[in-house]
């Protein structure tokens, strides 16, 4: 079972994802870019216009995280389901789901905007929520948040002994709202108001956990279920079961007014995820209930996979002219950073590259990390170089990536088809990639549109991870 990555690992990770100088002028345009215009419209004209599906999501430890360069999390777990679920019900259309990292503020602004299609970030229902977002069906209900302390915080019997008292939140979360209507109910009774204070908007409920457990903060809020999971990582952890501060909260997923289609089907897909269903419950005890997979921050063990790679993927990147994310992204999606993975067609090691294909491009041994990471980016090369060359630089490497799960002879014909459908030849999404499924099917659509969701993930997590580390 993967564990979580308290703040230490993800400081590693911020701190991993520091390239070493700027990617070279000819990397292929940022799939965060692409994902992150603005554009507004309901399920059925993302499925007519063959647009992903963009899932706004929070950076942090238990929804949306990436472990060992893989994305994890509940809503993440839950959001792919879907991603599934809706594959079956439009055989016939390309599904595609991005993962749009926002902080928590930004969700709304995000999803109004147009940035986003979905909120997938353990959303609370409330009432000042409900007047900008349609709430689909809730997939947990019941939920109680309460305050929490530390080693020297006062114990409290109830929450109007908050009274005077500074609790930390994220600005923007339920606990906010609730705490504010708390110090409207204190002041009626004639007592000090909470001293609400505004946390960095970088940090995500769980750092203010971790740093209420090591005395740096005096209080702040959380759901039980997600407090109590934390104890197990922070034992100095105190949690108030009677300092209530919203009970019987909802939790579900969030989308414009005006798209009805994509609440209908989200809400649908909430009956087969809500609590008490096989797989609700398997994705809630693999986040917060499992002991293994909340780890001790503090503990030196494995640091993922990944990091030991990067430097590797940062090497064969820059000799290549490639951005190592996206490197790194493709090795996840061929073998998950695994050495020791063999394909039924010959292909082995983390890039999956055949002897065969390796020996063309020089590299003779490639059972070692380093030859095979240099097999892979160096086939990838020539693969943009020897078929793709026509191709505008901002596309040319969604064309080689196909090729390298297709064949080029294969993506050849895919361009020749996308000519025939009357698709642009030189453009891979909403265009080539249409002829594709239509010749192959959904193995190099999906393949593709996977490699630049992990990259989109990786490049957009970057910058909040930094950030985050520089709040703490």
């Amino acid at each position: 079972m993967p564990r979580i990555r308290p703040m230490l690992s993800c400081l590693m990770l911020a701190m991993l994802l520091l390239p070493l100088q700027s990617p070279p002028a000819a990397v292929a345009q940022d799939a965060a870019d692409r994902v992150q215009r603005e554009w507004k419209g309901d399920l059925g004209e993302m499925l007519e216009q063959r647009r992903p599906i963009r899932v706004l999501v929070v950076y942090n430890r238990t929804n949306f995280f990436i472990e060992e360069g893989v994305v994890r999390g509940l809503e993440a777990d839950m959001m792919r389901a879907w991603e599934e679920w809706l594959g079956k019900r439009h055989a016939k259309e390309l599904v595609r789901l991005v993962f749009v990292p926002v902080t928590f503020a930004d969700l709304v602004p995000a999803l109004l905007d147009g940035r986003g299609d979905v909120i997938a970030a353990g959303l609370t229902v409330t009432a000042e929520r409900s007047k900008e977002v349609a709430f689909t069906a809730p997939y947990r209900t019941g939920v109680t948040a309460v305050a929490v302390g530390g080693p020297r915080s006062r114990a409290l019997k109830t929450a109007d002994e908050l009274s005077g008292r500074k609790v930390s939140v994220v600005e923007g979360t339920s606990y906010a709202e609730h705490l504010a209507d708390l110090s409207g109910a204190l002041k009626r009774k004639g007592l000090a108001p909470v001293k609400i204070v505004k946390a960095d908007p970088v940090l995500a409920t769980e750092d203010l956990l971790e740093m209420a457990s090591k005395g740096m903060i005096e209080y702040t809020a959380a759901d039980v279920f997600m407090a109590e999971a934390w104890t197990k990582a922070f034992p100095k952890l105190r949690l108030f079961p009677d300092a209530v501060i919203h009970a019987d909260g909802r939790l579900a997923w969030g989308v414009r007014p005006d798209c009805p289609e994509l609440k209908a089907s989200l809400s649908e897909f909430a009956a087969t995820v809500r609590q008490g269903t096989l797989l609700g419950n398997m994705f809630f005890k693999r986040y917060y209930v499992n002991e293994d997979f909340v780890a001790n921050p503090t503990d030196s063990g494995e640091i993922g996979k990944l990091r030991p790679l990067a430097e590797l993927f940062r090497r064969y990147g820059r000799e290549y002219g490639f951005d190592w994310l996206k490197i790194a992204a493709m090795a996840y999606q061929e073998s998950r950073f695994d050495m020791n993975r063999k394909s039924s067609a010959g292909a082995v090691g983390i890039m999956q590259i055949k002897p065969s294909t390796a020996a063309e491009m020089g590299v003779k041994d490639i059972s070692t990390p380093d030859g095979n990471v240099h097999a892979g980016v160096a086939y990838l090369r020539y693969l943009c170089d020897r078929y793709f060359s026509d191709v505008d630089e901002d596309a040319k490497m969604d064309f080689a990536l196909a090729a390298y799960n297709a064949g080029p002879a294969r993506i050849t014909q895919v361009r020749k088809k996308a000519r025939e459908m009357g698709l642009d030849p030189d453009r891979w999404f909403g265009n080539a990639e249409w002829a594709a499924f239509a010749l192959i099917g959904r193995e190099t659509t999906a393949y593709v549109a996977h490699v630049q969701m992990y990259y989109a993930a990786y490049k957009a997590s970057e910058d909040i991870l930094l950030k985050r580390r520089d709040a703490m």
